[in-house]
């Protein structure tokens, strides 16, 4: 990963994307301070790493959130449509 400045970037801008093409991450900072990144995008999900840590991350969440719903019992007609 390689870093270079706004003013790097806006003047080397096809060079730039080429390496990005390539399967360059760079890190374009502005007074020192890093304001984006480029990186390759990935034409499918679960081709992209960072992606897939995400989601199993979300995953694993949603799996060790505990079950705080009751049970209500049989549902019935007049449960569902009233007593009409």
């Amino acid at each position: 990963m390689r870093s270079m400045t706004v003013r790097e970037a806006n003047q080397n801008f096809s060079r730039l994307l080429a390496e990005v093409e390539q399967g360059e991450t760079v890190l374009i900072k502005k007074n020192g301070r890093v304001v984006a990144e480029l990186r390759p995008r990935a034409d499918d999900p679960a081709d992209d790493p960072e992606w897939v840590a995400k989601r199993d991350a979300m995953l694993a969440l949603m799996q060790a959130w505990p079950d705080r719903g009751y049970a209500v019992g049989e549902i019935t007609e007049a449960d569902k449509y009233g007593d009409a």
